[in-house]
C-alpha cells in the first residue's frame, strides 16, 4: 500500500528552485508544481494541499496575490512567502492580505526547509482548530440565548471549557512543539517590540543565534530521537528548566526562542555589546561543559555551540539588518572552528 504523503505545492517560475525544493521535500511529502500564479490556482482548485510555498516576484500574479487568493480556496493551508524584497509594503500585504505563516529570504537555506514547512504547517493546523473552537464558541452562544434557564448552567459550563480551549491554542500557537521555547513567529513580534522599546527610551539591546555545532553529525550517528532530546535539553540549559538542573541563564526579561532546526534565538533588552558578550561567552561554556548524551560521539568530543551576536544601536538601526548582523557573526564563528563567540565590529 502507497504511503499517504500530504501535498505540498511549490510555485516558482524558475524551473531550478521547484527542483531544488521538490528534492528537499519530495522524501515526506507529494510535492505539486506550478510555474505562475494561474498555474498554481488550478493545482489549489484540483487538490487538498497542506501547504504552499511561492516565490513572490513572478510574471502575472504575485506571491502575495497568490496566497491571498489560496487563502479562500485552501483557507488551512500552510503559506509561506519566498522573497528577496526589503520593500515594507511587500511584508505589510503578505502579513495583511495572505496570512503569511514563515517568510523565507534568497539565497534559500534548503537545508532549513522541511523544518521551517513542519512548523508552518503545525501553525496552520492549530489555527484551523482555533478557527473551529471560536465558531463552535459562536454556535454555543447563540444556543445559549434561545435555551431556556434550565439549559443555560449546561452551557455556560461548556462554554468557558471552550474558551479556555481557545486560550490554550493561542498560547500553543506561541510555543515551539519540541523544545517549549518561543518559536520563530513570537520572536519576530517580540523583537519588534523589544526595538520599539529600546528607541523610545534611548537603551541597547542584544541579538544572540545560537548554532549546535555538528547537530547533522550527531543526528546521523545517535538517531533523530536523540538528536530530538538534545534539542530538548538544550533549551532547559538556554532557560534553566527543571531537569537541567542549571540556573537561569537570563533574566526573566530575555526572550529564548527556537528559530529553526538546531538555531537558537535569545533577544536580551537593556544590553549593550559588553552584556551580550559575557552573555554568549557564558552560555557557550555552559553547553560545552554540560553532560549531554552522547557528547563524545561529536567531533569536538563534546555538544558545543557557535553564537553569533550584534547590538542595537551599535551595529544595526533597524530589525532585520540587526538579524542579519548576529546570523553573519554566527557564520563567521562556524567558519573560524565553532565553539566559539563571534561579536559584531
Amino acid at each position: 500500500m502507497a504511503e499517504n504523503k500530504s501535498k505540498v505545492l511549490v510555485v516558482d517560475d524558475d524551473d531550478d528552485i521547484v527542483w531544488m525544493i521538490t528534492a528537499v521535500l519530495r522524501k515526506d511529502y507529494d510535492v505539486i508544481s506550478a510555474n505562475d500564479g494561474d498555474g498554481a490556482v488550478k493545482q489549489l482548485e484540483g487538490n487538498a494541499v497542506a501547504g504552499i510555498i511561492t516565490d513572490h516576484m513572478m510574471p502575472g500574479m504575485t506571491g502575495v496575490e497568490l496566497l491571498d487568493r489560496s487563502h479562500e480556496l485552501r483557507p488551512t493551508a500552510a503559506r509561506i512567502l519566498i522573497t528577496a524584497s526589503e520593500r515594507v509594503n511587500v511584508l505589510k500585504d503578505a502579513v495583511n492580505r495572505a496570512k503569511v505563516h514563515r517568510f523565507l529570504s534568497k539565497p534559500l537555506r534548503l537545508t532549513e526547509l522541511p523544518a521551517v514547512l513542519a512548523e508552518a504547517i503545525r501553525e496552520a493546523g492549530l489555527e484551523a482548530e482555533n478557527n473551529r473552537l471560536v465558531e463552535e464558541l459562536g454556535i454555543k452562544n447563540a444556543e445559549l440565548e434561545r435555551a431556556n434557564e434550565s439549559l443555560e448552567a449546561e452551557v455556560a459550563q461548556r462554554t468557558r471549557e471552550l474558551q479556555a480551549a481557545v486560550e490554550k491554542l493561542e498560547q500553543l500557537a506561541l510555543r515551539d512543539g519540541l523544545t517549549g521555547l518561543y518559536n520563530h513567529r513570537y520572536m519576530q513580534e517580540a523583537l519588534d517590540a523589544e526595538l520599539a522599546r529600546a528607541a523610545r527610551h534611548q537603551h541597547p539591546l542584544g541579538l544572540l543565534f545560537i548554532d549546535v555545532d555538528h547537530f547533522k553529525a550527531y543526528n546521523d550517528k545517535n538517531g533523530h530521537p536523540a538528536g530530538d532530546r538534545l534539542l530538548k535539553k538544550l533549551a532547559g540549559v538556554l532557560t534553566g528548566g527543571r531537569d537541567s538542573g542549571l540556573p537561569v541563564q537570563g533574566r526573566r526579561s530575555d526572550i529564548v526562542a527556537r528559530y529553526g532546526g538546531e538555531e537558537f534565538v535569545m533577544v536580551l533588552p537593556e544590553t549593550d555589546i559588553e552584556g551580550c558578550t559575557t552573555k554568549a561567552e557564558r552560555i557557550r561554556r555552559t553547553v560545552a561543559e554540560y553532560p549531554f548524551e552522547h557528547a563524545d560521539s561529536q567531533p569536538l568530543g563534546r555538544v558545543s555551540v557557535s553564537i553569533g551576536a550584534a547590538c542595537y544601536p551599535q551595529h544595526a538601526p533597524d530589525k532585520q539588518e540587526l538579524i542579519d548582523t548576529a546570523d553573519q557573526q554566527l557564520y563567521r564563528a562556524k567558519k573560524d572552528g565553532r565553539d566559539r563567540v563571534c561579536v559584531a565590529e
